[in-house]
């Protein structure tokens, strides 16, 4: 069901419902104005002729009131009546109507009678004992005013209910527009659009989901980018290897001695190792990447990570005869942290593969972990500011390496530094050469 549709049948339902219930509180108050009304005039009535029965001669027969005129309007006269009695109930004065009124010494206010088969509503005034009054009135007449206010009042509110529900249909379908045309904009759009769509004439309570909708364009757009960058970055970067590995094995198959043969095998044993790194990198790189910042909830266990990093190196320890020592803090836990376990030892594992591929062969490669934060240390070379400062780039390499690598390392270290609240810095050795590694938490300002 559309949201006209519901908006539609809940208003139309709705208006009736309420119009009825409006009519029915009409009613009710109608009935009890109709009956104050009335009331007030049979006690004001009935005080008027006790007020006169102290200067009226009663005596004898009972005295009749004169008869009403014939045209008395609209009036209903025969369904009011008047009666007095003499203390031993001995009726004084009465009119037509009030000859059928009971007498009832007790009697002192509104009593309901049953009159010639008809509802009548009596008001008693008892005096002194020596005289009674009653003003009585038949219900049908208040009946009748009450069907006649209401016949005058309904009226119109029938007629102009067909209106209303118009009105309120015509306006449902007005106050949708600005959404009929949100979705003829996003219709209309290619398919690769990401612009982001207008809100500043939008009506209020469209413009959160407008601007929800234009942060998820956003996000897709810089996901895509991602994906672009990345595949465009790879394919420039597989080509070569790949290339190599070409021409090794036409190498290999035009060998003239086995010597040349081993050694064109060697080559391709080699590439094919550039290549699985390259991939692997690619595939933790897209992983890190494709990642929006989550809610950490589990804290972390270094020693765990740490386990699990160097594991990872054990090849590369042994090819390269080169050791890591691993120093933690003397009090305190190490670099307290929530997160994902195996990111971070993707990262320890990084930051110790680089600094062994290029530490001479036999060096010793430190691990060491601060109260907060974490540093790797190694004797190479180092790096000039220029080429620290280009450190994270993809795919770029220092010139004049001569280890194997993909260029990814250091990016997959800084993304999964930013999905922790953490960020690297590279600085030179003060003791010695060498690349100092340092993991540390980012300041406030900059994790917004």
């Amino acid at each position: 069901m559309t949201l006209q549709r519901r908006l539609l049948v809940l208003l139309l339902a709705g208006a009736p419902l309420i119009w009825a219930m409006a009519v029915g509180f009409a009613l009710w108050r109608a009935r009890a104005e109709i009956n104050e009304l009335f009331d007030t005039q049979q006690v004001r009535l009935a005080q008027q002729v006790a007020a006169m029965l102290p200067s009226a001669s009663l005596s004898g027969a009972p005295a009749r009131l004169p008869p009403r005129p014939a045209d008395s309007g609209a009036a209903q006269l025969d369904d009011l009546s008047i009666a007095v009695w003499n203390g031993r109930g001995e009726l004084l004065l009465a009119d037509r109507e009030g000859a059928a009124l009971p007498f009832d010494a007790r009697a002192d206010g509104f009593v309901d009678h049953e009159l010639g088969g008809a509802p009548w509503r009596v008001y008693y005034l008892r005096g002194d004992g020596s005289w009674h009054v009653a003003v009585g009135q038949a219900m049908e007449e208040r009946r009748d005013l009450l069907r006649d206010l209401l016949a005058s009042q309904l009226l119109p509110w029938l007629l102009m209910l067909p209106v209303l529900l118009a009105a309120i249909a015509a306006a449902v379908r007005r106050g949708l527009q600005p959404v009929r045309q949100i979705v003829r904009e996003v219709q209309q759009r290619r398919a690769g659009s990401l612009a982001p769509i207008a809100v500043g004439a939008a009506p209020a309570e469209l413009q959160p989901l407008l601007a929800a909708m234009n942060d998820l364009f956003s996000r897709i757009e810089r996901a895509l980018e991602h994906e672009r960058r990345l595949t465009a970055d790879a394919a420039h970067e597989l080509r070569t290897p790949l290339a190599a590995l070409r021409a090794q094995w036409e190498v290999a198959q035009l060998a003239s001695n086995d010597d040349e043969r081993r050694r064109a095998h060697q080559r391709i044993g080699a590439g094919i190792d550039r290549l699985s790194r390259l991939v692997a990198q690619l595939l933790a790189l897209a992983n890190v990447e494709s990642r929006e910042a989550p809610i950490f909830t589990e804290s972390v266990d270094w020693h765990r990570v740490v386990e699990r990093a160097l594991s990872d190196c054990l090849v590369l320890l042994d090819e390269t005869g080169s050791e890591v020592t691993v120093t933690w803090p003397h009090e305190g836990a190490p670099l307290p942290l929530t997160g994902d376990e195996a990111l971070l030892a993707t990262l320890v594992r990084n930051l110790v593969e680089n600094a062994l591929r290029y530490s001479p062969r036999g060096s010793l490669v430190a691990l060491r972990f601060a109260r907060e934060a974490l540093v790797v240390e190694d004797p190479g070379p180092g790096l000039d500011a220029e080429q620290r400062s280009r450190l994270g780039d993809r795919f770029h390499r220092p010139a004049g390496q001569e280890q194997a690598g993909s260029g990814l390392g250091i990016s997959i270290v800084q993304r999964i530094a930013e999905l922790h609240g953490l960020q690297a810095r590279f600085d030179n050795r003060d003791d010695g050469p060498g690349l100092r590694v340092t993991i540390e938490r980012r300041p406030a300002a900059s994790r917004r």
